[in-house]
This record gives structure tokens, sequence and C-alpha cells, in this order.
């Protein structure tokens, strides 16, 4: 199997993040020559920040707009040692999981539109944890179907409107740099103890959590973490199970359409899997342009629904 001889730097902290020569955000990865583990010049690289910025420089056209001709796979003759995957000690998880969760502004807010034990069910269910890196932060664990913990997601939300505080967003960091960490969809250990269930992919962790609290249908509700989260890798666990995919919305503006993304994503990953992965169009055909510029998602409609709901309620209690 060829490989590559160019390669985004894998996540390793902070550092590993750059300044974006287009939108000047900390959201830069640049190219890896993984034969030398130098870095190509520091614009050549993509920016995290798909929708807003999208900037990206690849090494072909950096080589290209040099007039170089490279080697894009390494030789067979050159060794370069894949690294084993990192798991977290299940510990971290067990501290994180015998904090109060009822003092976290995601479950206060998910209170407003919930029962409070269903609530309280669903988190249980997904083993989300509290962190006291922020006050009352969430801990959204990513931990594989044999219960082996892949990654943890440290994030703050607002307790009336449920929104993220994107300035309170952490990965706990791993203690050994010689493994590398792989990541899987968030909610994945629910894999083994349904089988038999439908999955349905949405791209946020809160968005999963609503979902799994509003419908009643036989669906594991697994998050991707991002636009970027779908792949291959894995896809591979979910073989053999009907797979729904809801992406959100894109602003009109936006360079990459989530949709058109997913959509080409989940065409070319079904032929490699022999998968049977459908795409949702309910956001795209039922959203208004204040909702694509607010880039809105499966769970913002839930919530819009309940709120509507709720205040019709209310208006007929006072007449």
């Amino acid at each position: 199997m060829k490989q590559f001889k160019f390669s985004l730097e894998k996540y390793h902290g902070a550092a590993s993040r750059h300044i974006c020569p287009h939108c000047g955000k900390k959201e830069f990865v640049r190219y890896v020559n993984n034969e030398t583990e130098n870095y190509l010049e520091e614009y050549v690289g993509k920016c995290n920040r798909i929708e807003k910025c999208g900037y990206h420089y690849t090494p072909k056209q950096y080589f290209d707009d040099k007039g170089e001709k490279v080697q894009f796979f390494i030789k067979k003759n050159v060794h370069v040692e894949k690294k084993s995957t990192y798991y977290y000690n299940e510990k971290l998880v067990l501290d994180s999981l015998h904090s109060d969760t009822k003092k976290s502004n995601l479950y206060q807010f998910l209170i407003q539109y919930f029962h409070e034990e269903k609530v309280k069910n669903t988190l249980k269910k997904y083993l989300v944890g509290v962190s006291n890196i922020w006050q009352d932060a969430i801990v959204f664990w990513q931990i594989d179907k044999e219960f082996m913990v892949r990654a943890g997601k440290i994030m703050q939300y607002d307790s009336n409107t449920g929104k993220r505080d994107k300035t309170k967003y952490y990965w706990i960091k791993k203690d050994d740099s010689n493994k590398e960490m792989k990541q899987v969809f968030f909610g994945a250990h629910l894999l083994k103890y349904f089988p038999n269930y439908k999955v349905g992919i949405v791209e946020s962790e809160k968005t999963a959590l609503i979902c799994d609290l509003f419908f009643d249908e036989k669906i594991i509700w697994l998050a991707s973490g991002g636009l970027m989260g779908i792949n291959e890798r894995k896809l591979k666990d979910l073989s053999g199970r009907e797979i729904i995919v809801f992406p959100d919305l894109s602003a009109n503006n936006s360079k990459i359409n989530a949709f058109e993304e997913w959509k080409s994503k989940a065409e070319f990953i079904s032929g490699i899997l022999n998968m049977n992965i459908k795409i949702n169009n309910f956001l795209e055909l039922f959203s208004s342009d204040y909702d694509r510029d607010n880039q809105a998602d499966l769970a913002d409609f839930i919530i819009e629904n309940l709120r509507k709901n709720r205040n019709k309620e209310e208006r007929v209690k006072t007449t």
C-alpha cells in the first residue's frame, strides 16, 4: 500500500495548531514531510475553520507554483513506523462521572425542555462527565465498542441558550507522544449494547444527546465532532447497520456546503465498504436563510419546536 510523503500534522496539543495565514485564527494545520518529519513552508496547510475560512494550500499547489516535480509517495525502502493507538486511563472517566452532572450548564439547559429524569439517564447512558477545568464544564468521552477510552473533549455551554462557549474548548492531553489519538464517534460504546439498532450521525455531541432525548425510535445517535469527523475508519465499526447522516446547515456564502460534503462522503464510503448510508435532507428542505446563516442543526430545530409548544401552553394557561 502506498503511503503519502506529505500529510497534515497529527494533533498533539496547542503546539500543533498554528496561525492561519488567511483568517488569522490559531486553527491552522501545517503539512509535514513524513520522511524528514519537517514542516513545509508556514503557509502550506489547512484551516480547521472550514466553513468560515476555507483556506487550504496543498503540497501539490506549493510545488506546482515553485515549478518543481516531486514524488508524492514514499519509496518502498523507506520505513515509516505507524504509531499505535493511545488509550486513556478509564479512571479519568470514572472520576468525571463521580462529579455532580446536575450542576453543569448543559444539564440546566436540557431540563428546560425534557423531563429531568430522562436527561439524567441520557447523560449517564452517554457517559458524559464533568470537569473542573472551568466551572461545571462537560466532558464528552469518545469510547469505542470495546470500552477503550480514545479521547476526551471538555466544553462549556450557556445554561439559558444551550450555545457553546467557543473560547472554552479543550482536548484532554495524552501522556505518551509515541502513541496516536485515534478518535471514534461520540457514543460508539453503545454499539455493543444495541446490535440491531439503526445509527443516526450528527455533528455535535449536544445534538446527539438532544436527538436521543427527543426521538423514541430504536436508533443510536452518534456525533462526528465536526464537519470533517466522518471517515472510512470510523464507519467500519458500523458495518451491517442502516446508517442515516444529518449534516448541519451551511451559510449561503460558505465555501463548503456540509450537505454536499457528507453526501459525497456517504456515496464514496458506501461504495468502498458496501454499506447502507443514507443522507437526511430535512434541514435542506425546511430551513430559512436565517437558519442557514446561523448554521443551524437538527437540535436547533427540535429545541425551537419545543420552545414554541411550551409558549403556546403558557398562553393557554393565562387565558
